[in-house]
């Protein structure tokens, strides 16, 4: 026996490791980038950082910054997005 959306019955939620995989998978692409940048920065700083100019390190460091601040804010709306609904 089948039962038709009309039925009165309410649909079968989604299963929670379904919405916990595409959660994952979003954030998770929206970490790479950032990630990617404070890893390339850090180690160009650890490998270079004492034989070059004191404005390039800086601008190493304002990369790292930045893509951390992208990556708070990417956390910041995860964490907000189910507080929208209530």
């Amino acid at each position: 026996m089948s039962t038709s959306p009309y039925s009165g019955q309410p649909p079968e939620p989604q299963p929670l490791c379904d919405l916990r995989s595409r959660l994952l998978q979003t954030v998770g692409n929206e970490f790479l980038a950032p990630l990617e940048i404070v890893h390339q920065s850090t180690y160009l700083l650890a490998c270079f950082g004492n034989t070059w100019e004191i404005a390039t390190c800086i601008q190493h460091l304002h990369r790292i910054q930045e893509a951390v601040e992208q990556m708070n804010s990417v956390l910041e709306k995860c964490l907000e997005a189910p507080r929208e609904g209530d």
